[in-house]
């Protein structure tokens, strides 16, 4: 019986790093999507293109977490995929990605700033720099929206794990 116990306390030992070094943080897809695609979620090259078409520009190096990708969607559109594929981060400056598409259809850009409260995604609050957050799920990495007037100019979403 002791002997089991020192192999499971030494089997946590040794897997401690993994968890506590990971990069994404995340164990699983989020209910957040950008055009179908989940943030948290893990996926391949070819996923990616099969939902959201063929980048301009793919650009990919390893880590010490494993194969790290970017995809540029021209104008503007950038997503970033760490740790062998897990969707981190992104930056949507057009109307083509819209977030959070199982609530009505989304936000996207050129919406109104209300459609986010609108569609039951909740109360996004005013920032002192003119940005919107909206936080979910206890989450503490906020999408944020740049605006002119009300009207959606920028969404973007940046893991801090």
């Amino acid at each position: 019986m002791k002997t089991i116990v020192k192999i499971i306390v030494c089997a946590a030992f040794l897997m401690l790093p993994y968890y506590g070094f990971s990069q994404s943080g995340y164990t699983s897809a989020t209910d957040m999507d950008v055009k179908g695609v989940f943030i948290g979620g893990t996926y391949t090259k070819a996923q990616v293109e099969a939902k959201w078409g063929v980048p301009t520009k793919y650009w990919s190096n390893m880590s010490e977490f494993g194969l790290d990708e970017a995809y540029n969607y021209q104008p503007g559109n950038l997503f970033r995929f760490s740790d062998n594929g897990i969707f981190e981060s992104f930056y949507v400056r057009t109307s083509n990605f819209p977030v959070y598409t199982a609530f009505s259809g989304g936000i996207k850009v050129g919406d109104n700033i209300s459609r986010i409260q609108a569609i039951g995604l909740g109360t996004p609050v005013l920032k002192s720099d003119g940005t919107y957050h909206l936080n979910r799920n206890n989450s503490d990495d906020p999408l944020v929206f740049k605006h002119t007037n009300g009207i959606i100019t920028e969404i973007s979403f940046v893991s801090s794990i």
